[in-house]
């Protein structure tokens, strides 16, 4: 009896409202009705919406954001939803933490089927937002500053047997990983147009987007930028506890520890993605990998990328043998046309080391050189030491670079239509780069959709002056309008693309 009395009065003296739950009636709530029935879990004051104290939107019931607004929470407080969460003001509502020194816990939305989160800013959590056994849509949402202090699993998104669309989103400086799942948790996520940089703040050795199982489903990570800070931070990794499927594509993956480590039972496709000076820790024996396989579980096609200025292009270790091009196989995924070159560290080139006894395909692949001979310094295998395994990396990848036009050098910058157009599936681009734009200049060719979303980058590298020609297979977009734009600092122009299926 007297410690019942003791809790009532420390309850009532410290002005703690006690936890609320709706009635789980079906009813549509918003921000307004929870101030009005939820005994002072829910507030209202100096034009924010305030929760002192955990609130639980049961199964029947949701609860609908639909204005600008902004939500705070105190210290560990959660938002937990069984039910359904919609999100969708005009232009944007925040979730973040009445005293951002003292952070809210979270908010979870468990076994909600219809929950959808847009134009959503989240911040200064410790869990961030969580997921579970539901896949909400995710759509041009901002996470920042999440996770602080907290240097366990958590993620600013986490995911649990989820399939979410995560996408047109900024996520950045987190504290620790932006995207995660668990190891042996089966998500299939679709993480596509963000821009995800400098997260793991903290410094934590953990990459910006870790994977594990994806169950039955296909992972798909396509037209993202991932760019880091701290100098542990990676940028891709997975170590699934059972089955990896995953896409990896149109991504621009740029200054992190690493770009791409795969580890375990992974079935990949890598295309068409620019893999960057991963090289920000500098120590070659501990990072610093453009693409990292390593185990038996590995089978990868990886064609059509860019992979420049790591400490090394691509590292296979244990039994990994992804394939880089193999002309016998008529499925593009096979076709290699990667551009591999200009990785390097202790005073030497590793564009492709193979550590391991297995043979690997690398055929079809630009190496920095079309001199054959000159290739293999840039190549790390049987020849430099008898117990590793051959990489056939003939024939080279000629068609890439310059177009020879009589040795006449263009004297002003210009972007050609491109032929065919309309077109299905492939077209071609070409463009002038003059002497008169220094001896190298940033040159950077992309597509992007008729709303101005980005689609894929085409070229994205210093080039000499001369006449450029490149190809751009389309088999995997939709019919409908899009444009290609040539940037360099300089000169910007932008052409209409058709493509009909």
């Amino acid at each position: 009896m007297k410690k019942t009395l003791i809790i009532f009065v420390i309850l009532f003296s410290s002005g703690i409202f006690a936890d609320y739950s709706t009635p789980n009636t079906g009813r549509n709530w918003n921000l307004d009705s929870l101030v009005a029935f939820s005994g002072g879990a829910v507030t209202f004051s100096s034009g924010s919406y305030l929760v002192n104290q955990i609130v639980n939107v049961l199964n029947s019931d949701t609860l609908k954001i639909l204005s600008n607004t902004t939500v705070k929470l105190a210290q560990s407080v959660s938002l937990n939803f069984t039910g359904t969460l919609i999100v969708n003001p005009p232009d944007s509502m925040k979730f973040t933490s009445i005293d951002t020194n003292l952070i809210f816990q979270e908010v979870r939305i468990d076994n909600s089927a219809a929950s959808s989160l847009r134009n959503m800013i989240f911040e200064y959590s410790y869990n961030g937002l969580r997921m579970l056994n539901c896949s909400p849509l995710i759509d041009v949402c901002t996470f920042r500053y999440n996770c602080k202090g907290n240097t366990t699993t958590s993620t600013a998104i986490s995911l649990f047997n989820c399939n979410s669309v995560i996408s047109n989103c900024k996520i950045y400086r987190n504290y620790r990983v932006g995207i995660a799942g668990g190891s042996n948790i089966a998500n299939a996520p679709q993480i596509l147009n963000n821009q995800i940089y400098e997260n793991d703040l903290s410094n934590g050795n953990v990459p910006q987007i870790s994977l594990g199982q994806s169950g039955s489903g296909t992972v798909i990570i396509r037209g993202n930028v991932i760019t880091g800070l701290a100098i542990l931070s990676g940028g891709i990794a997975a170590l699934p506890i059972g089955n990896l499927t995953v896409r990896i594509e149109n991504n621009i993956i740029k200054k992190n520890r690493y770009g791409i480590a795969l580890n375990g039972a992974v079935n990949a496709i890598i295309r068409n993605n620019v893999i960057d000076s991963n090289n920000i820790q500098g120590i070659p024996l501990q990072g610093g990998s453009g693409l990292n396989f390593i185990g038996s579980g590995i089978t990868a096609l990886v064609s059509k990328n860019i992979i420049r200025g790591n400490l090394w292009g691509v590292t296979l270790q244990s039994s990994a043998a992804p394939v880089f091009g193999d002309q016998t196989i008529a499925d593009t995924n096979y076709e290699g046309k990667n551009q591999i070159y200009n990785n390097s560290n202790s005073g030497r080139f590793y564009d492709f080391y193979n550590n391991t006894a297995l043979p690997i395909k690398a055929e079809n692949n630009y190496w920095g050189t079309t001199i054959v001979d000159s290739v293999e310094a840039h190549i790390f295998h049987q020849p430099d030491s008898a117990a590793l395994g051959f990489v056939d990396y003939l024939p080279l990848w000629t068609t890439v670079g310059v177009i020879p036009q009589n040795q006449i050098v263009p004297e002003r910058f210009h972007l050609y239509d491109a032929f065919p157009n309309p077109f299905n599936p492939t077209t071609k681009f070409r463009f002038d780069v003059p002497e008169s734009s220094t001896t190298y200049a940033d040159i950077n060719l992309s597509i992007f959709d008729i709303t101005g979303k980005f689609v894929r980058t085409i070229i994205d590298q210093k080039l000499s002056a001369g006449s450029y020609e490149f190809d751009f297979e389309a088999g995997d977009l939709s019919s409908g309008v899009y444009f290609y734009t040539l940037t360099t600092p300089f000169f910007v122009e932008s052409k209409k693309l058709v493509l009909l299926k």
